[in-house]
């Protein structure tokens, strides 16, 4: 999909999420869509960590000599620049096509009077922000709840280190909820495969994105993932800023959400002194967001069976961004959890640094899994998974006959072996209650991802 489809498309179907149209006119492209396009030989920032650490810090930090510590290039727009950063909306017949389509009930000239009305980030997420996440909520789900805002100090900083389940929609959420309960919301750590124009550039730094390199030489990589952990550790250990963070790279496929361990050793690249007190200062809480109906779970599901049968298959993010934003949802939980700096603390610090580094994880998963809220879909799909009616009590006839039904339907029209992609959604939703259980031997739980 082309990036200047992408754009009307996705402000079109916030407007009328449950009859997605695809016969839209298109407008003049925008210059310079390929900021960030990635290479053929992509390298992600995460994935290097395996191979790169011996321990918890690199042996050899002579690539960050030719790079000063600047976060220019990542960092989100600041309260100083967003006057200009509006100014250059409102000269993007874009961003009015974008604003008609999400507000048609409101003329050119009230856009240009409530975008000039806005003097501070805050500003623009509580109006601009809100009120399209609100229409989302209104077209595409039955609600969004939330549990935990009273374990937060509206005066820290923390690392809110979330499963991952939609591009856009997990963080956006959550800083729905801190916003509307008085709290400064969250800096969201984006990749840079999202920047897909500069509109959506502008809109997403507007927003209090930053990004998250993912397509360089190897070299390179290692210097952006130290200026990442330096970064992260100044917004909230100096600022007293807080931040979301996916626990993985790339969003959870097959209902199993695992923390990734190159991510806590990103997040330790600049760490000096005891490693347990230095991570105690990130104040990282588990966050849990649980859809009744998975975002892009068709999409997912196309992608994990054609790879595994060695199938070409193409990605298409601007794709699941737009259904993940517009498709129905229904119920939306979010639940946050406590810090875990005293747990990370008195964590015992024995034998090899990679395995508390993986224990440390199984910490993060643990705390996810309990805050993960199951709905009947997940309870039908694992008992169908094992032929069996093990938690029959939480659903009804009628519960698994409608989402049998909703499973054909989402099956229809992936190509593929129709019954390897009912069994792979049955997988996305039945991992939670695998989790759950805390079996850890269970087939659908895979090994720890590195």
């Amino acid at each position: 999909m082309n990036s200047y489809v992408f754009i009307f498309l996705l402000a079109k179907n916030i407007r009328n999420a449950c009859a997605v149209r695809f016969d839209i006119l298109l407008w003049e492209r925008e210059k310079n869509i390929s900021l960030f396009r990635s290479t053929n030989k992509r390298q992600d920032i995460f994935a290097l960590f395996p191979r790169l650490f011996s321990g918890y810090i690199l042996q050899n930090r002579s690539s960050m000599a030719d790079m000063p510590l600047s976060f220019d290039d990542i960092r989100p727009y600041n309260d100083s620049e967003i006057g200009a950063v509006l100014k250059r909306l409102l000269s993007k017949p874009s961003f009015f096509l974008m604003m008609e389509a999400l507000f048609p009930e409101i003329s050119r000239n009230q856009v240009v009077e409530k975008i000039q009305a806005i003097q501070s980030i805050r500003d623009f997420q509580a109006t601009i922000i809100s009120d399209t996440l609100d229409r989302i909520l209104e077209n595409s789900s039955q609600g969004l709840t939330i549990e935990g805002l009273e374990n937060l100090d509206p005066n820290k900083g923390y690392l809110f280190l979330s499963n991952h389940r939609d591009i856009i929609l997990d963080s956006a959420f959550l800083n729905l909820r801190l916003l509307s309960g008085g709290f400064s919301t969250s800096y969201i750590g984006i990749g840079d495969n999202l920047m897909v124009s500069t509109l959506i550039t502008d809109l997403m730094k507007v927003n209090k994105s930053f990004i998250i390199h993912r397509s360089a030489p190897r070299q390179q990589l290692i210097a952006y993932a130290q200026r990442l952990s330096n970064y992260i550790y100044h917004l909230i250990v100096d600022q007293h800023e807080s931040v979301w963070l996916a626990q993985r790279n790339g969003r959870t496929k097959d209902g199993i959400d695992q923390t990734q361990a190159s991510v806590i050793k990103m997040l330790l690249m600049t760490a000096e002194g005891d490693l347990r007190k230095y991570l105690s200062q990130l104040e990282i809480v588990p966050v849990a967001i649980s859809y009744e109906y998975e975002p892009c779970d068709h999409l997912k599901t196309e992608e994990m069976v054609h790879k595994a049968d060695n199938l070409p298959y193409t990605k298409d993010d601007k794709m699941s961004m737009l259904l993940g934003i517009t498709a129905p949802k229904g119920r939306i939980h979010l639940a946050i959890g406590k810090s875990l700096s005293q747990e990370i603390i008195d964590m015992p610090f024995e034998g090899r640094k990679n395995d508390w580094v993986n224990e440390l994880t199984a910490l993060v998963d643990q705390h996810i899994y309990s805050l993960y809220h199951l709905w009947p879909v997940n309870y039908i799909a694992y008992d169908m998974i094992e032929e069996g009616k093990t938690f029959a009590a939480h659903y009804s006839e009628l519960d698994k006959h409608n989402f049998e039904q909703y499973l054909d339907q989402q099956v229809e029209g992936i190509k593929g072996d129709p019954e390897k992609l009912r069994q792979h959604l049955l997988k996305i939703y039945a991992g939670p209650v695998a989790t759950s259980s805390q079996n850890k031997t269970h087939p659908l739980i895979g090994d720890r991802q590195q």
